[in-house]
């Protein structure tokens, strides 16, 4: 009897630690991408990374304007201004105590808010790293892969390398996260980070991005190319120093 209690206590907790579900569940995406718009709302969803959970009280500041993230993590702001541009980038930084300060812009195509669902990710101990991708409704399966000394991290592989590497959250259903921490780098050793296309049910279409976090800071916003090839060689550490390759390719990582 005891030992059952102990393996579903262990099962919880590895459910508690490992996040597959969606961040944004469908019922959610609907309400931000349709039935807000209809009221001539555009939404702006922020959440925590690793947890998946809205963000409440975060300072977001686009272009000339503050706002703050209700409850569920939203700010609201009306649809005409962005329904009459056609290709527009507005500077948009998010702040929140404990979390990494997000810069990046608002991308507006044909009238119509491409990210417009935002992760920040908690402040890191020195000495890791965290790599955070990000995409659109296609291709819906997207997976994030980190190759190390002796671990490759993805949820197809090895999803946690005690003390060394670990997959946080693995999403299916489109839109992201995939996110992966790096406990340290080994100057001696030689780490991959790549996005392979598991689905392969889309190409990809230039809006996926990676987000590297290091410490308290964001060290780099990554866009992938827009290409059909399976994967994406997205960069390499190699003697502590990064390489940003950013390279489309067929082969599987």
């Amino acid at each position: 009897m005891i030992k059952n209690l102990q393996s579903v206590l262990f099962i919880s907790l590895l459910c508690i630690s490992f996040t597959s579900q969606a961040c944004w569940p469908l019922k959610e995406r609907r309400n931000i991408e349709g039935f807000a718009e209809l009221d001539d709302v555009l939404i702006v969803s922020i959440k925590d990374a690793i947890s998946c959970q809205p963000l409440a009280n975060v300072k977001v500041v686009l272009g000339e304007l503050e706002y703050q993230t209700d409850g569920r993590g939203y700010i609201k702001l009306p649809m005409q201004p962005f329904a009459s541009q056609m290709d527009a980038r507005m500077p948009l930084a998010a702040d929140k105590a404990g979390y990494i300060r997000l810069t990046t812009d608002l991308i507006v195509e044909a009238g119509t808010v491409l990210n417009r669902r935002l992760l920040l990710s908690p402040v890191l101990p020195p000495g890791k790293t965290r790599f955070v991708l990000q995409w659109d409704d296609e291709p819906l399966d997207l997976d994030l892969h980190l190759k190390g000394p002796n671990f490759h991290i993805s949820y197809r592989n090895m999803k946690d390398a005690p003390n060394r590497a670990r997959l946080d959250v693995d999403e299916l259903e489109g839109y992201g996260p995939e996110t992966i921490t790096l406990d340290h780098i080994n100057a001696r050793s030689t780490y991959e980070l790549w996005v392979y296309n598991f689905s392969n049910d889309a190409d990809y279409k230039g809006v996926e991005l990676i987000y590297v976090y290091a410490g308290d800071r964001l060290l780099k916003e990554i866009r992938l190319p827009v290409n059909k090839k399976r994967s994406v060689k997205v960069l390499q550490i190699k003697n502590g120093q990064y390489q940003f390759l950013n390279k489309p390719t067929n082969q599987k990582p």
